[in-house]
């Protein structure tokens, strides 16, 4: 019994891990840097949001997760709504509209989130 659930707990944590990071549906050929005022902030795990709207079209943003964004100094206070930011990362190719973020630039100070 004790083997089934080993081997149950073998399959199943990995799936979930890929399923978390499917980092793979991101296009890494064709970077993208948007720049627009934040519009609403999601600070919370697993990964932080922000939708900006940058040449006229609105885009969803992927960060990092808070505590990683904590620790590299990009805190909750300085990404406000209202405030313009930069950012430079890979568009999804699933979801039109949203990208995955790699650094911000806030107030002329850029945070590299990978």
């Amino acid at each position: 019994m004790r083997r089934l659930a080993f081997a149950a707990l073998g399959l199943i944590l990995p799936a979930a891990a890929l399923a978390h990071h499917g980092w793979g549906s991101y296009d890494a050929q064709n970077p993208v840097t948007l720049t627009g005022p934040v519009k609403t902030l999601e600070y919370v795990n697993p990964h932080v949001h922000a939708d900006i709207t940058a040449d006229g079209k609105d885009w969803e943003l992927t960060f990092a997760p808070p505590s990683r964004m904590q620790a590299r100094g990009a805190l909750q206070e300085l990404i406000t709504v209202g405030t313009t930011i930069t950012a430079y990362g890979y568009p999804s190719r699933v979801k039109p509209g949203e990208m995955r973020a790699e650094w911000i630039e806030v107030a002329g100070k850029r945070f590299e989130l990978r």
